[in-house]
């Protein structure tokens, strides 16, 4: 065998990631902010940058800012008393424990509540890479052991962080309804009508209201983005990687409104 053939085979076992190299391998190196604009424009360049580079900080700065951009909004329009009205007039359990009970527990519920929604809308440095770590080893177990994937940790962990960019547009759209006078009857747990449920009324069906008020467009945005970016990082088809993240999404919502129906 001649010589010259022995570097590339030392180049092809050195790869980062295994699996067959296919066309995402020959794209040139994204920078930070590229890898960002993409992630709207071009999704693909994005999650196959990831395959070089797992770095995350970027997304991860933008989406905590534009998290404390609308908490700040939220504190200073509505305010944290209001916010937790709202947080327990629009559930029903919650709904009718506050009504069934006395002014010195009402006062104690709603003195609960604001002390909670403080720390949640305070919380997000912490909140975010949490919810992201959690996705990312469902992402990493689905991927890797049932679409028999090689995806890592922390490439998912770093799919997940871009996959929640299309946050920070649902951010500014609050942002930009509450203070273009849409802070009455603010509603903090569905604030803005991206989704079927939102236009409901209070009476309709609370299997139905839950299950529409999931089929957000910011959320099946951020859904596909896993699934198209898991697939790539893994090095599996993407078309199966869709089919799994929606079909367990769907399982999810199923439950999810099944169960807010039982409690309401």
């Amino acid at each position: 065998m001649p010589d010259a053939a022995f570097p590339a085979a030392v180049r092809y076992a050195d790869l980062p990631m295994a699996g067959p190299r296919d066309a995402y391998d020959d794209q040139p190196a994204l920078t930070e902010v590229q890898r960002v604009t993409n992630t709207f424009v071009a999704p693909t360049k994005t999650f196959a940058d990831l395959r070089r580079s797992q770095s995350w900080w970027l997304p991860f700065l933008l989406v905590v800012l534009f998290s404390y951009l609308f908490s700040g909004a939220a504190v200073t329009k509505i305010g944290l008393p209001a916010l937790a009205a709202s947080a327990i007039h629009t559930n029903p359990k919650q709904e009718q424990r506050y009504q069934e009970s006395t002014p010195e527990q009402r006062a104690q519920i709603m003195t609960g509540t604001r002390v909670v929604m403080g720390v949640v809308l305070s919380s997000f440095l912490l909140t975010v890479p949490l919810y992201c770590a959690i996705f990312a080893l469902l992402l990493w177990v689905g991927f890797n052991f049932v679409l028999g994937g090689s995806g890592t940790f922390k490439g998912m962990f770093a799919v997940t962080m871009f996959a929640s960019l299309p946050g920070i547009l649902r951010s500014l759209l609050i942002v930009g309804l509450m203070y273009a006078g849409g802070s009455e009857n603010f509603n903090i747990n569905d604030p803005i009508g991206t989704n079927p449920g939102f236009f409901l009324g209070a009476d309709s069906s609370a299997f139905l209201k839950s299950a529409l008020s999931s089929v957000d467009i910011f959320t099946l945005w951020s859904l596909a983005l896993m699934a198209i970016g898991a697939a790539i990082v893994a090095r599996v088809k993407v078309k199966n990687g869709v089919a799994m993240v929606f079909g367990v999404w769907l399982v999810f919502v199923l439950l999810k409104s099944a169960v807010t129906a039982m409690m309401a």
